[in-house]
């Protein structure tokens, strides 16, 4: 009478287990690259979208809209890595004030990722959509590899566009 075999032999096992490991070191540096680009391209379109609505909005109302990173005197002079603010500057000076109106605010970014050199200080639409500070908003997921950065560029006619290459996190 013979015995059929209904498991692995500890060699196979051991084969299965080599095979399994070099196909993980291989993929999981590759499956951290996917998402940092994916973590850079959701932060830039939703930065394009919150530009766009500001620019909209400016016309709308026919009013400035001013959007910036606020620091703690609700001055436009924070760190865009800690978020921003879109609001109705009825004056025009760059400061939340009472008589303003927030219209939306962003939250911080993923605490991995860093905002580009030399931000613009602000963007701030007229009533006409067009825009006081041209500027690019440059986001560099994890490890700033060039692939995994991203940025919105706004034009002086409140145009924004993304741009894929020739960026650079310094």
């Amino acid at each position: 009478m013979r015995r059929e075999n209904k498991g692995l032999t500890l060699i196979e096992l051991l084969v299965a287990l080599a095979v399994a490991t070099i196909l993980i070191t291989v993929g999981v540096p590759e499956m951290r690259s996917v998402l940092e680009r994916s973590r850079a391209q959701d932060a830039v379109s939703q930065w394009q979208g919150d530009l766009s609505y500001a620019r909209q909005a400016a016309a709308a109302y026919q009013t400035s809209i001013t959007v910036c990173p606020l620091d703690s005197a609700t001055r436009c002079s924070g760190e865009w890595s800690q978020g921003y603010t879109i609001f109705i500057d009825t004056n025009g000076n760059g400061v939340l004030e009472a008589q303003d109106e927030r219209l939306h605010q962003r939250d911080p970014i993923n605490m991995r990722d860093a905002i580009g050199a030399d931000p613009p200080q602000r963007f701030r639409f007229t009533e006409d959509g067009l825009s006081e500070d041209a500027g690019t908003l440059v986001y560099c997921a994890g490890s700033g590899a060039d692939n995994a950065i991203r940025a919105v560029a706004v034009s002086r006619t409140g145009q924004t566009r993304q741009i894929e290459t020739s960026l650079a996190c310094d």
